[in-house]
Order: C-alpha cells, then structure tokens, then sequence
C-alpha cells in the first residue's frame, strides 16, 4: 500500500482511528490483486478513482462524528464489492431524450443520484454480512449523517428525497409519506451482486420517479390553466364589456382547440414580451420563458426509455440480484478467509514474523514518580517468596524425606534422598499495549511501571522486564526496558499488532533461564484483526506448557464482550480494571496474589 500524507493534521497518525488502515488494505489488495494508494488530506470527505492500474483514495481526517475509519470502510467496500460505476457513467452517456439540454443534464443527474443512494446502501450491506462490526459502525453513521442533513424531522415530498431518507433509516418518516416503495427498493438492494443498485435504479425511475413526474406534470399545468383563465380571461371579459363578448368567445373557442400545453406556453411567452420591452437583449428574454416553463411543466417531456428487462417485475428482479449477491459475497468471504488463514500461519512462526519487528533503542530520562505504599508492600511480598530452598526428593540427595523413605520401605518404589538447590530467581515480563488508544493512560502505566522497578530495588533474584508494543503498516514496534530511567520512553501510537507482539515475548521469555517466569499483557483494546486473538491463545498456550505463567489485565469496560476476548486468549487467568486509576489497588490485591498464587504453582506442581 501507498500512503501520501498531504494533511495539515500530523498528529493524526497517532489517533487509534489510523490502527487499521494498513492491515485492511493489505488484505484487499491481495484480494483484488491491485495496489491501492492511500492519501491522506484535510478535509471530512473520501474520493476513491479506479485508474485501472490501482486505486487511489483521498481521506479527509478531519475529526468530525464519523470517523476516517468508517468512510475507509466504506469506500473500500465499494473496490471489494465492484462497484458499477463506470459502466453506470457509460450507460447514462447513452440515453437520448426529447428534451432541452437543461433538462437532459438534469435528468441524467437525478438519475445518478438514484444509483448513488442504492449503490451506498448494496456495498455497506454485503460488507458488513462479512464484517459484522463494520456494519454496526455504518447504522450509527447513517443517523448521525441524517441529521446532519436533516436537523428537523420532516415528511419526505418526492421520491428520490424518499429514497435518501430511507438509506438513512428513516422508515417512520418515509411511511408517512406517498414514496412508501422508496422502504421496498432499499431492502431489495441489499445483498444484492454488482447489478444491483444499476438494475433497481433504472426500475425505481421507470416505476417510481416517472410516475410521479407525469402526476406533477398533470397537476402543474392543471393548475397553471386553472390560474390563466381565473386570473387573466375573467379579468379581461370584465374590461371588456359586453360589447367584445362575441370576440371573446371566438377567442376561447381557438384557445379549447389548442393543447393544454401550447396555452401555458403562449402564457408564458407572453410574459415573457412584456417583460423584455423592459430589457436589452434577446437571450435574456429565452431564459426568463424557460425558466418559467421549467416551473410550469416537468422536467421532461416524453419518458425514458432504460431498462432491457422492463417487463420483469419487480419482485422477479430482487429474487433474480440477491441470488447473484448471494454468491458474489460466498466467494469474496472464502477468498478473505483464505487471505487471512495464510496471514495466520505467517503470523505463528518466528521465523516469518521476526523481519516484521523492529526492537527501538529507548531514551533515558528522568524517574518517573511512583506509589510508596504500594510499592513498600510488594517488596514484602516479593521478599518473601524470592531466594529460598527447595526440596527435591531424588537418588542423588544429601539428607533423607523421612515420609518418602517409610513410602520406599512398604512399597519398595520411589526416592528418599533429598537435595538441596538454591532458587535461580524469577522473571517479571509486562508487554504493555503503546497503541494510540493509550494516550489518555500511559502516565498511570508509567508510574504502574515505576512502581514495581522500585518493588524488586534491591531483589538480586528479581527482575523486571517492560515491552512496549505497536505497530503501523503490518510492522510491530518492540520497546525493551529493563531500567527505571527507561520508563519515561513510553508512548503511545499506531495500531495494535496482537499476535507479534506476543509472538516475540514469547520468544524472549523462553531464552530467560530463569526457574520461574510471569508474564502479564496489559490492554485496553480489541485487536484489529480478529484472527489475532486465536494467534494470541496459542502463543500462551505453548509459554503454559514451558511454565511460564500467563495472565491478562484488561483495562475498560467489564463488558460481556470484553470478558469473552480475555477469556478466549488466556481462560480464566485475567483480571480486568475499569479504570487505570485502580490499577494500583490491582497491583497491591489482585497482580501479588496472582504472582504469588503462579510461582507456587510452577515451582510445586
């Protein structure tokens, strides 16, 4: 993927908006086996151009209440799901109209409003029956965009209007008016295949739009008659007298010979005269008639003539596209999966993700301030636990288990000998999340962090080590720390790289030597990928069989959703903060009791 940055906004690379650009384009290029070049600028809209060669999309990242990340998703469901585009733009070329230029121009453009409302709503649909998430994110878009358009409720009064409130959502409000089939033809472009929205937008003009064009054409000119002859016959045989009635009703009988139309337009005319005794020029004389034509009459005169398949019903025609949908989506979801599964097989070996992470060499700087209490008691705890002796019971000991002997005397099996071995100590491994999502938490990480370096000063056989982890365009960024004066080197950006991050503490932690060795990730956030997780849970499966304990702090909501990705990743050895502000009170109660509860159980088990 290409990314060019013309944006003002520099610091929106570091916004967790910015965490899946990379990994979805990825993907989607190999699905479309094109490049796709992403270029970043001001501004709140998104363009997206086919060159045939590549895309190109331009995102605007200015913050607004729809994020980038939902326009990208939405424009790139647009490449996945081949939109019609071109071919859309080709075929209104086509169409000829027995009308003005004007009125040509002005139909066509309507047109393509039609298949822009319907092409929207067909692409978000089958992306988001793959992306169940993206979809949510696209329904609360929907209601925020509305209203952006439109602050007050209101009745929908013609159908393409109707057919943007349905896109919306907006059901209640298009049911109260008369474009009730707006509902219909939005549920029939869903899940629809790449004709979809190009079908059932000719259809929707033909048996929709048309039909309301020739109503208002109707009413205008019923009601421009209407106006003539109360206003303008009436007055004039007033003026008259009886003396011209016979004139007048010889006029009349020319004007009921003539069409409704050639009447409005002699009207029209003949304001038109009245009013250029008044101006200069005659092609401003041309406008003020066709302006007022375009008022009176509708804005066509004889109906298009589109869809080849105009004689199918509608029904006929929804069944006939989502069966094409159907299996449209079926083979762009198993080529997604096969993507995925082969990124998921790559993401496993050390061997294949180790030229994806980059280890940065970190800063020093000044030491962070930490919490006395908390760290003065599990010094204490650490104290007790670290150092010590352990009784082996082998053949090679040097005194004697007195139960083990009497065991060896009545069953003639098993080693009475004891012998005596000094602790190698124990390692303390937290992979913190650095991710852009952390920025409002990483000064209590860092004082977390402090607070413990400053719990194993002095503890020979204790140490310490701090990972911080992200990433940006597939790549994972490790920060190693080991001293205090290192901590200040925290920050937080990029994305949420999961499966490498863990991928190289595992690697790490299984060269310590160390007897025991603890290892903790703390998050606040979903991976972008879901496929991460699952890479995730076997990494601490394979560390749990080496011994290494695994556990998991997950710090927001304690929500269901929250909790089961813990559970999937690390079973029930998690734990999960509402807050960072508790992290502390976590770290004094529920982390000591867990270290404690781990080391026991790898050293006597």
């Amino acid at each position: 993927m290409f990314l060019i940055s013309e944006s003002n906004n520099l610091n929106f690379e570091k916004n967790s908006e910015y965490e899946i650009y990379h990994n979805m384009i990825g993907i989607f290029e190999q699905l479309k086996k094109k490049k796709i070049k992403l270029s970043l600028v001001d501004g709140n809209t998104v363009e997206l151009e086919n060159t045939g060669a590549e895309y190109e999309i331009r995102l605007g990242v200015t913050p607004e209440v729809e994020t980038p990340k939902t326009k990208l998703e939405r424009i790139l469901s647009k490449v996945i799901f081949n939109s019609p585009d071109k071919e859309f733009k080709k075929y209104l070329e086509s169409i000829k109209t027995d009308t003005t230029k004007v009125q040509h121009t002005l139909l066509l453009k309507n047109l393509k409003i039609i298949y822009d409302i319907l092409e929207i709503r067909r692409v978000e649909s089958c992306y988001g029956e793959i992306y169940p998430g993206a979809n949510e994110r696209f329904i609360d878009a929907r209601h925020t965009n509305f209203r952006e358009e439109v602050p007050e409720d209101k009745i929908p009064i013609d159908p393409i209007e109707a057919l943007r409130f349905a896109r919306y959502d907006q059901m209640d409000l298009v049911l109260k008016s008369e474009f009730k089939d707006a509902i219909d033809y939005i549920k029939a472009v869903e899940l629809t295949g790449k004709k979809g929205a190009y079908d059932l937008a000719l259809m929707y003009w033909e048996k929709v739009v048309q039909e309301f064009l020739f109503r208002k054409k109707e009413k205008n000119e019923n009601q421009a008659l209407e106006d003539f002859l109360s206003d303008d016959i009436r007055n004039q045989k007033s003026k008259d007298g009886t003396e011209e009635s016979k004139t007048n009703s010889e006029q009349n009988d020319d004007k009921s010979s003539k069409t409704l139309e050639d009447i409005i337009n002699e009207k029209i005319e003949e304001e038109g005269d009245d009013e250029s005794k008044q101006k200069d020029g005659g092609t401003k004389e041309e406008k003020v008639v066709e302006t007022k034509k375009s008022k009176l009459l509708s804005d066509f005169k004889n109906p298009f003539e589109l869809d080849s398949k105009k004689d199918s019903s509608f029904e006929e025609t929804r069944e006939r596209l989502k069966k094409s949908g159907k299996k449209e989506i079926t083979n762009i979801e198993k080529e997604l999966e096969k993507i995925s599964k082969k990124q998921t097989v790559e993401k496993t070996s050390w061997k294949n993700i180790q030229s994806h992470i980059t280890v940065n060499t970190h800063k020093h700087t000044d030491l962070i301030e930490f919490n006395k209490t908390t760290s003065r008691k599990l010094k204490s705890t650490f104290k007790k636990i670290q150092g010590g002796r352990m009784g082996d019971v082998d053949s090679t000991g040097e005194d004697i288990d007195v139960e083990a002997y009497i065991d060896f005397k009545i069953n003639k099996i098993g080693n009475f000998l004891i012998n005596s071995k000094k602790f190698a100590g124990f390692d303390i491994i937290l992979a913190i999340d650095e991710s852009s999502s952390m920025s409002d938490h990483m000064d209590t990480v860092k004082r977390m962090c402090a607070t413990l370096y400053d719990a194993i000063s002095d503890l020979p056989h204790v140490r310490l080590t701090v990972m911080g982890w992200n990433g940006t365009a597939g790549h994972c960024y490790i920060k190693k720390i080991t001293k205090p004066t290192q901590i200040g080197s925290l920050e937080a950006f990029g994305e949420t790289p999961l499966a490498m991050a863990i991928g190289y503490a595992k690697h790490e932690i299984e060269k310590m030597t160390s007897q025991r060795r603890l290892f903790f990730l703390i998050t606040d956030g979903h991976p972008n990928e879901h496929s991460d997780i699952e890479i995730a849970r076997k990494g601490i499966k394979q560390m749990h069989h080496k011994g290494i304990s695994c556990n998991g702090i997950y710090v927001g909501a304690n929500t269901a959703e929250n909790t089961a990705q813990m559970k999937e990743i690390f079973l029930d050895n998690f734990v999960i903060c509402e807050n960072f502000d508790y992290v502390d009170t976590y770290l004094m109660d529920k982390i000591s009791k867990q270290i404690i509860r781990s080391i026991k159980k790898v050293n006597f088990n």
